[in-house]
């Protein structure tokens, strides 16, 4: 008989410049889970397989759509939920999927994808794990654009960041992750939390709307999951 393990599985959603990285470090660290940021693991495998027939691929659908549709993502998602089950023993528990899905076409086909064949999951009690038994939550963070464009362009982590960059990137998301977040929101796992604020307010409003989260206490606290990853 197969040993199952509760597992959360959280996307992280934000305008750029939301600080998603300093939100996920806080929630890695206080809820004891991995930390995959979809496009810093995507450009880091890019760099090292960049002559490879599906690097050049994924490439020129990058130039060329803005865009990487599921199928091609969703390998990259597996082996990082994979990596994690592996890492740090039993303690893990859950990872935190930063920057996933960007447009609706990447969580259609997500939801589409066959999972089970990669990652099997069971239900608690036996039963059918449902129709979408993945992500577990879904993390929304709300920023304004004035001051999502401040930290975008103070933070300088890349030379390339520029105002025309942001802009682009932020009518981006304003066309296309909304409506993703309007669909999370319509399945009943998304939770949304105000990053207007400094640091230090930011992290203080975090930690009491989860605390009133009543679907971050049922799975994060109370441990209480609707599907268990089957461990080969």
């Amino acid at each position: 008989m197969s040993a199952t393990r509760p597992f959360a599985v959280i996307f992280v959603l934000g305008a750029p410049g939301a600080g998603k990285g300093t939100i996920c470090s806080h929630l890695a660290e206080t809820y004891q889970l991995s930390h995959y940021s979809v496009g810093d693991g995507l450009r880091s495998w890019m760099r090292e397989n960049r002559t490879s027939p599906l690097a050049v691929q994924i490439q020129d659908k990058l130039d060329n759509q803005g865009f990487l549709a599921s199928d091609d993502l969703n390998p990259f998602i597996g082996q990082a939920i994979k990596d994690a089950l592996a890492k740090d023993g039993p303690k893990l528990r859950g990872m935190l999927a930063d920057g996933f899905p960007r447009c609706v076409e990447q969580l259609e086909t997500f939801d589409s994808w066959p999972f089970q064949d990669q990652l099997p999951l069971a239900a608690p009690d036996g039963g059918d794990v449902g129709v979408h038994p993945k992500p577990d939550i879904v993390v929304c963070l709300r920023i304004t654009k004035q001051n999502a464009e401040a930290r975008y362009l103070g933070r300088g982590r890349d030379s390339n960041d520029s105002r025309e960059k942001f802009e682009r990137r932020f009518a981006e998301y304003e066309a296309e992750t909304r409506a993703v977040e309007d669909a999370y929101r319509d399945l009943g796992v998304l939770i949304e939390l105000d990053v207007n604020g400094t640091k230090k307010e930011n992290l203080e409003q975090m930690r009491k709307t989860l605390q009133a989260s009543e679907l971050w206490q049922r799975i994060m606290v109370e441990g209480q999951f609707s599907t268990q990853f089957v461990l080969s």
